[in-house]
């Protein structure tokens, strides 16, 4: 007998063998019908049809007249494969629940590692160290900088650009520090990042590749950045990241369509 494979492979996902889809499927054919007959329709070896067949009748496929010969008839299809969906369905949804049981509580375990840094330097260097490593994108927001950190950013996004990295800054177009002046448009001319002006805010948010954030805080005198009194965090952890960069995407989104409009 020609069997359907698709037709097989429906039934072994309902739990049957493929001698056991077999065998039921020409039960369906045939039935009542004898062992021997079975195990010559389907191509099954004698020695391993009774052990097919009683497992058929245990898991409630067939039906059994037993006489000289056994004769085996199928349970009506519908009827069974129904109760094998419906089950299956029921194992899904308790597989469901179970696995989003476990899988929020380990969320609620999850307490994002925040570093607190000190001093423009450190901080400095722990931002370009972010940025260099960068694999997809950098997003920066916030009037913060220093005058060495612009002069490293300059070779940094020409690395970027040379391998497509996604770079953008959101910030205003002079910021004033205890340094002087810095003219961030001016300072970038030459490498042309893909920035949007925009003033404030004066804390600064670095986002890079939506895995890890950097946010630096200045004091403030009469909107001078006082770069000598500068703190920040460093948070290594996706779901802040992301969540701050989808943010950066709003406001970002939100400036060019102003743009265009």
């Amino acid at each position: 007998m020609m069997f359907d494979e698709k037709m097989l492979s429906s039934l072994q996902k309902l739990g049957l063998t493929n001698y056991g889809a077999k065998t039921y499927i020409v039960i369906t054919n045939f039935g009542p019908v004898d062992a021997s007959s079975i195990a010559k329709e389907a191509n099954i070896p004698r020695t391993k049809i009774y052990d097919v067949l009683n497992k058929l009748e245990d898991e409630g496929w067939v039906n059994v007249e037993r006489g000289r010969p056994m004769l085996f008839t199928a349970r009506d299809p519908r009827n069974i494969i129904d109760e094998r969906r419906s089950n299956l369905f029921t194992e899904i949804d308790t597989l469901l629940s179970e696995m989003s049981m476990m899988y929020d509580q380990q969320i609620k375990k999850e307490i994002p590692k925040v570093w607190l840094i000190h001093g423009k330097d450190n901080i400095t260097a722990k931002s370009l160290d972010m940025i260099s490593k960068a694999k997809k994108s950098v997003m920066m927001t916030g009037d913060l900088y220093f005058p060495e950190e612009v002069e490293s950013l300059k070779s940094i996004i020409q690395k970027a650009k040379r391998n497509s990295i996604s770079f953008r800054i959101i910030a205003g177009d002079i910021i004033k520090t205890s340094e002087g002046e810095i003219d961030l448009v001016k300072a970038f001319a030459e490498v042309q990042p893909d920035m949007i002006i925009s003033g404030k805010p004066l804390i600064k948010y670095v986002m890079v590749d939506e895995k890890e954030l950097l946010i630096m805080f200045p004091k403030i005198n009469e909107e001078i950045l006082d770069l000598n009194k500068v703190v920040a965090l460093w948070i290594p952890s996706p779901a802040v990241a992301s969540s701050m960069t989808d943010m950066f995407n709003m406001r970002w989104n939100t400036y060019v369509k102003m743009q265009t409009d």
